[in-house]
């Protein structure tokens, strides 16, 4: 049985290496047969040296320093706020149907809408990068979580009251917390990778990060340096999603 998995995961190895070898094949070959706009392609085998340049010039580390400044605090705002909120319009009646058009009025409006707003209110700053990252993270969060206690099994609430659960203190402590708990953490790491989406859009405004780093190197044709920065966001993304999954893996280890 060992044996077999280990067969099992040097194989998906070889084709994940395999795949990323021929992406960077047919990456080359569109520039070399002008499949795309001359010019606008980067050359994926001068990769090594533009990264060179971004580390050299001092432009990279600090560039991920600051959006990750931003980033953490609007995924922390969004994520809170958003289980809350959730939370409270799934087990509250009254407090769901104050909120339910509402929700469906705000929902559709996408987070770099809001960009109006949070540079009228902010300035271009960390603060309003936040502000933006924080809106697209909460409903991603809010809907987990609603979604999630809706979903519970109410014969779990019966028996709590029988056992003498009937607050709603209690019974969110007892039963809809660790019911939950799966779904909503779920939910928290599909917001972890909508706040890089969102930010690196956000940062296109002028706030300092990866983002601005990127638009200014695409406006004098740099295009080595955007895949770089492109890079740099998968990289962290990933870091980023390996420790979550660390924490999710422990925080659940309950589960069968």
């Amino acid at each position: 049985m060992a044996a077999s998995r280990a067969s099992g995961a040097v194989t998906r190895i070889i084709y994940g290496v395999a795949g990323v070898v021929l992406f960077v094949l047919l990456w080359k070959a569109a520039g070399v047969f002008a499949w795309v706009r001359p010019g606008t392609l980067p050359d994926p085998f001068l990769l090594p040296d533009a990264f060179l340049q971004e580390w050299q010039s001092d432009r990279l580390l600090p560039a991920v320093g600051s959006s990750l400044i931003h980033y953490f605090w609007g995924l922390g705002l969004g994520t809170l706020f958003g289980m809350l909120v959730g939370m409270a319009a799934a087990t509250v009646h009254r407090f769901d149907m104050l909120q339910a058009y509402l929700a469906r009025i705000l929902r559709p409006i996408p987070p770099l809408a809001w960009v109006v707003f949070a540079i009228a209110w902010f300035k271009v700053s960390h603060a309003g990068a936040a502000f933006v990252i924080a809106i697209g993270v909460f409903w991603v969060n809010y809907f987990a979580t609603y979604s999630a206690v809706r979903n519970i099994d109410p014969r779990f609430y019966e028996l709590a009251r029988s056992f003498g659960q009937g607050s709603y203190w209690r019974r969110a402590r007892s039963i809809t917390l660790p019911a939950i708990a799966p779904g909503t953490l779920a939910g928290v790491r599909t917001g972890i990778g909508q706040a890089w989406m969102t930010l690196i859009a956000a940062e296109l405004l002028g706030v300092p990060g990866m983002g601005q780093e990127m638009n200014a190197a695409a406006g004098v044709g740099a295009y080595e340096a955007v895949v770089i920065y492109m890079l740099a966001i998968s990289l962290v993304y990933a870091l980023c999603d390996l420790v979550y999954g660390w924490i999710e893996r422990r925080v659940l280890a309950w589960r069968p």
